[in-house]
């Protein structure tokens, strides 16, 4: 874990708990539910007594940041702080122990009192709804050919909504149809019993509705379990034919049938 300075986020894992909490937050996800998920985690980040100090100190800063900060939470965290800085931080810095204990007595001031100006959820002034469904079949039109892809994941939150396609090797002169997908091949592995996509166009919302003339949907397929085995951030339709169209000698990649990856599948009608 990177150590920046004594801050109370001024480390990796401080930075990665205020950003969920925060985060979350903003994105409409309850309080209780934060909570439940950080404390869940709370064995894999408080490996000794520095680790826990940065884990308590940067959870409770972020619920006190919200407005929201649970007693439990709020009494362990001081109770951190009573001991004193850890001694590990004199390894980083000879200066650093003293000056990471103004920052915790800094600290349990604020939160022995409420945040005078909490962060508040953003209000949504447009409501928007997706554009497509996970597992939804898309046709995609280039400028002299046909591709094909499933939406393998929608990340729909009060402030974005997020889509991952998942592109198989097919490319035509004719629109494809259902079969023409079941029929074609996917970059894709095994991750213990679930399947591995390798093949990844991450889009916003906003970005995708620049080319979204450019799909058709013509079916819906449930799939066996799977996971994303990466994520590749996409904006045009150039990058979907760069994932189409990637050279099977040099990606390195293993590919197989499409059709192993489908429980059922609907066509639709038109």
């Amino acid at each position: 874990m990177a150590i920046d300075g004594v801050k109370i986020i001024d480390s990796d894992t401080g930075y990665d708990i205020y950003n969920y909490v925060i985060g979350s937050y903003k994105d409409g996800v309850s309080v209780d539910k934060i909570v439940e998920t950080m404390l869940a985690e709370e064995k894999d980040y408080c490996i000794d007594d520095f680790y826990s100090e940065i884990y308590w100190t940067a959870l409770a800063y972020s619920l006190w940041k919200i407005g929201h900060l649970p007693d439990d939470v709020k009494e362990k965290t001081i109770g951190i702080i009573k001991k004193g800085a850890d001694e590990f931080w004199l390894e980083i810095d000879g200066n650093a122990l003293k000056q990471r204990q103004k920052n915790l007595d800094k600290l349990a001031i604020q939160l022995e009192n409420e945040n005078p100006k909490p962060i508040k959820v953003p209000k949504s002034k447009i409501i928007r709804k997706p554009y497509f469904k996970t597992g939804d079949v898309l046709a995609i039109k280039f400028d002299d050919e046909y591709g094909a892809c499933f939406v393998s994941s929608v990340d729909e939150g009060p402030r974005k909504i997020e889509y991952h396609l998942a592109c198989t090797r097919l490319l035509q002169n004719e629109k494809p149809n259902i079969d023409d997908f079941i029929n074609s091949e996917i970059a894709c592995g095994k991750q213990n019993t679930s399947y591995c996509l390798k093949t990844d166009c991450w889009f916003n919302h906003k970005e995708l509705g620049l080319i979204i003339d450019r799909f058709e949907k013509i079916g819906r397929v449930e799939l066996e379990d799977y996971v994303l085995g990466i994520l590749s951030p996409a904006s045009t339709l150039e990058d979907i034919y760069s994932e189409i169209s990637i050279d099977k000698k040099t990606s390195n990649l293993k590919f197989k049938d499409t059709w192993e990856l489908i429980r059922g599948f609907e066509v639709n009608e038109t």
